[in-house]
């Protein structure tokens, strides 16, 4: 017969040993003070008033500002409901795409989809905004307009999650469970679905996370009266003063807890998943 050697698992691990560690440690290094660098000086910014450090710009944000036609905080439910709405059609569309692309095997429609990643998100909110122009498509004065381009940015993240989990499902279990006098939508929901749920749940992470962000597009259609986070920040930071930069590094502040708190979520729910399975 033949011998196979396997390797103790001490060996394989191994122990950087001599340059490896100054190199290890300078690429650690070099990449936590990229990361962690702006971070800091963000949270400091936040809390550094002309008067000491305190919370003085957060309290500003409840209240009225010469920068938006709404409180600031207003900027942060209009991102959320925003992100929610776009992150449901992303799901949705992306998740028909990814569909298609694995059973019918269309490689040219996966091309396709990501096309909006090799484009700018400023063209795409400018070609929106030439495009829904004339009735009965003229959106420009509906809020709405943004979670669609929001969406439209996010689907493509949707598609490249959801298309290799949905390759993964074995066919002989939809088979089987046909066999078994199991209609398609009760196949799709008890085979396809239950076995690709942690994909959809790392999905909708993404696409929430995205869409909270998203500034390119959103800057072109945006109405006044309905800022995002992203816009109000830019918006701050347009105008001089103390007071207007700090409020924009406060909200700096709020939107990458919304954002860490969606991803934590996101993998909390993928995990709980992955243990269930």
């Amino acid at each position: 017969g033949t011998t196979v050697t396997v390797a103790a698992e001490r060996e394989v691990l191994r122990r950087p040993r001599g340059n490896q560690r100054y190199w290890i440690a300078l690429v650690l290094g070099s990449t936590g003070i990229g990361l962690g660098l702006p971070v800091a000086a963000l949270l400091l910014r936040s809390f550094a008033t002309p008067n000491g450090y305190g919370l003085a710009f957060y309290r500003q944000l409840g209240e009225e500002s010469a920068a938006l036609l709404v409180v600031p905080w207003q900027t942060v439910l209009n991102s959320l409901t925003f992100a929610s709405v776009a992150t449901v059609v992303a799901l949705v569309v992306g998740g028909l795409l990814a569909a298609t692309i694995v059973r019918l095997r269309f490689g040219w429609l996966g091309a396709l989809v990501m096309l909006p990643l090799g484009v700018s998100a400023v063209m795409l909110g400018l070609g929106y905004v030439i495009a829904f122009v004339t009735p009965p498509l003229d959106l420009r004065a509906s809020p709405w307009l943004v979670p669609i381009v929001q969406s439209l940015v996010a689907a493509p993240f949707v598609v490249r999650i959801m298309a290799p989990a949905l390759r993964s499902v074995d066919e002989s279990l939809r088979e089987a469970a046909t066999v078994l006098g199991a209609s398609p939508a009760r196949v799709w929901r008890e085979i396809d679905l239950a076995l690709v749920l942690r994909a959809l749940g790392v999905a909708a992470g993404f696409a929430f996370a995205i869409s909270l962000g998203e500034f390119g597009a959103t800057v072109f259609i945006a109405r006044s009266d309905w800022p995002t986070v992203p816009v109000a920040i830019f918006r701050f930071l347009g105008r001089p003063g103390a007071l207007n930069s700090g409020q924009a590094a406060a909200l700096g502040v709020v939107l990458m807890v919304l954002t860490t708190v969606t991803v934590l979520v996101a993998d909390r729910a993928s995990s709980v998943r992955r243990g269930a399975l």
